[in-house]
């Protein structure tokens, strides 16, 4: 299996177990809402995002998306160059990759972490908060009561673990795909030089 492939089993056994978690609380995301895409800049690791930067050159759509990093990077702009502004109805998120989104997309507003006693403790997002304070009251309990949910110190660790040189370093999701898709061009160089000309790299 390759490292790739590897990611993305985890990935979808964390998906997995939120989906019981939100089947077992009611506790979901409100319909539409993308939030936590837009409202701040996103950081995450090259690491998490291999299995994205493979996507994206499957599709052959490295050079589209280096060339947006590139024009955000000359705009000072840190917002994810993957949202899209307009979203589709029955579309699960803002992502134009959602299957294949990193680590710390996946696990907001639906990730536990343990706290200086040692115990576990739900960590959510604000506008759940105040869309759905009985659920997340009700997902509060379950978590005490041994409802499993993603500790997203391990989950992080177990990404990280799998190539430290690139699976710890945080950075700017934008300048991190950048990484991401310039080690998979290096180590399975496309046709033509796509992404590098565009770009300007």
């Amino acid at each position: 299996m390759s490292i790739y492939d590897e990611i993305l089993e985890v990935y979808y056994g964390f998906d997995r177990t939120i989906a019981s978690f939100q089947s077992a609380t009611g506790m979901r995301c409100p319909p539409g809402c993308s939030l936590c895409c837009r409202g701040w800049p996103v950081e995450t690791t090259v690491m998490e995002l291999l299995p994205l930067a493979r996507e994206i050159y499957l599709r052959e759509e490295d050079e589209m998306i280096m060339s947006a990093i590139f024009e955000k990077d000359q705009r000072h702009d840190p917002s994810c160059v993957l949202i899209k502004n307009v979203l589709t109805k029955g579309e699960a998120g803002a992502c134009g990759y959602y299957k294949f989104r990193p680590l710390v997309c996946r696990l907001f507003g639906f990730a536990s972490r343990r706290n200086k006693r040692g115990g576990i403790e739900l960590m959510t997002c604000r506008v759940i908060k105040e869309n759905a304070p009985a659920e997340v009251k009700r997902a509060e309990i379950a978590l005490l009561q041994g409802l499993s949910l993603p500790v997203y110190q391990d989950a992080f660790m177990r990404i990280s673990y799998m190539k430290p040189n690139t699976g710890s370093r945080m950075l700017p999701i934008n300048n991190a795909l950048k990484e991401a898709i310039e080690s998979l061009y290096w180590s399975r160089p496309p046709k033509g030089q796509r992404f590098r000309k565009a770009a300007g790299f």
